[in-house]
């Protein structure tokens, strides 16, 4: 019988590249739970359309509470969007700087006030103002090595 502190983490992807099946999300989902957590994709069309986010973020908010999820991981600072207000620790990644001056105030919105953020590279980290932990995991490591890192951070948002 597993302890407590040994239960399933319980997961909450939000892409707004899925669906269709983006081949990147679509394996990181897989990977982590071949790793032993329970993941479930949010998947909505952002296409940049605000009627698009709204839509999702009604959608999303009765199923998105702590009894379901342990932690939510937005893949990009758009996509977190929707999971305002917060109800479960929320960990962000960010890519490289956003083309829009709209999308760049909501990835620096959404990265003051996640849980943990994850970048790409040390350049990226050195852009983003944060007071919460920003971890650099890069997009080169093998698969089972991203998940086991992401693991990392995904536990510690979901004990703090």
């Amino acid at each position: 019988m597993n302890e407590p502190s040994e239960q399933r983490l319980r997961l909450l992807l939000i892409s707004s590249a899925w669906p269709p099946p983006g081949g990147k999300i679509r394996q990181r989902a897989e990977t982590l739970h071949a790793v032993g957590l329970s993941v479930e994709v949010f998947a909505f069309r952002g296409s940049r359309s605000l009627f698009n986010y709204i839509a999702a973020w009604m959608r999303l908010r009765p199923r998105l509470h702590p009894r379901r999820y342990d932690v939510a991981h937005a893949q990009c600072g758009t996509d977190a969007l929707i999971e305002f207000p917060q109800r479960v620790p929320l960990v962000v990644s960010i890519g490289d700087p956003v083309e829009s001056r709209l999308a760049q105030l909501a990835t620096a919105f959404v990265a003051r006030r996640a849980d943990a953020v994850i970048v790409e590279s040390e350049d990226v980290r050195r852009r983003v103002r944060t007071r919460s932990p920003v971890h650099v995991i890069s997009p080169t490591l093998e698969p089972a090595a991203r998940a086991a890192r992401l693991v990392e951070v995904y536990r510690s948002v979901s004990l703090s």
